[in-house]
């Protein structure tokens, strides 16, 4: 397993401080095999990502010169397909509320200490460790798609749009049938007629004739199948409770 994490703040000494808390965490988890990359210049660092592609783990301070750490996390994200975890580093929470609509990992307020970074590492290697992903070919390229950030999917055009909690829309030729099969052995997926799969983590309301999505997106049920698809909802709900 290889990871690899970019550090990215304005001020050259945070930056150190950040570097060799990372560089010591590296080294407890060699297994983790973490290559770490610095920068003080936000856009020196897209440079990078332009050049090397997006990091598995990212740093960021909010406020630097010329752009924000929130808008550098979503150029991110975007390229990412939501794959890469965001750790904010700041010195003020007026940007909280916007850096978490972005789903990132962590906000932690500077002066940290050691322990509450290298915690917050430890929560989001624990995340990526369960992760399951599906390979997804987009025209000539393949992305990894984490399981969990799809809100449902909808054959369409020939094709298949996956909706995901980002808000962004992949578009794919795989057949609806094998992306389910994919996705078969993840909790919470099923198949609602033969143009949707949906993901009931994601799944705001149980109407009779149509499932209401978190963002606002609405999924109608084929009537042959109201009945069992509310005993599936329910079912689903019902282990998740005792988890």
């Amino acid at each position: 397993m290889k990871t690899k994490l970019l550090i990215c703040d304005d001020e050259k000494n945070e930056v150190k401080r950040i570097e060799n808390i990372v560089s010591e965490y590296a080294k407890q988890r060699m297994e983790l095999q973490i290559k770490v990359q610095s920068f003080s210049n936000p856009f020196e660092m897209l440079d990078y990502i332009e050049t090397y592609g997006v990091p598995d783990i990212a740093l960021l301070d909010i406020y630097m010169p010329g752009i924000l750490g929130i808008e550098i996390a979503r150029k991110i994200l975007e390229r990412s397909q939501d794959d890469t975890d965001i750790i904010f580093l700041t010195t003020s929470v007026d940007f909280a509320v916007e850096a978490f609509s972005l789903h990132v990992s962590d906000y932690l307020s500077k002066p940290f200490t050691r322990e509450r970074l290298t915690a917050a590492l430890d929560r989001v290697i624990e995340k990526r460790r369960k992760r399951r992903y599906v390979p997804v070919l987009c025209g000539k390229e393949i992305y990894r798609v984490e399981a969990h950030d799809i809100l449902y999917a909808e054959s369409r055009n020939h094709g298949v749009e996956m909706h995901l909690k980002s808000g962004s829309i992949i578009k794919t030729r795989m057949p609806l049938f094998k992306l389910m099969e994919l996705l078969k052995d993840v909790d919470g997926f099923t198949l609602v007629g033969v143009s949707y799969i949906v993901n009931f983590i994601y799944v705001q309301r149980l109407h009779p004739s149509m499932l209401e999505i978190i963002n606002g997106d609405k999924v109608p049920i084929p009537r042959r199948l109201r009945s069992t698809l509310q005993q599936q909802y329910f079912d689903f709900y019902t282990k998740e409770a005792v988890k």
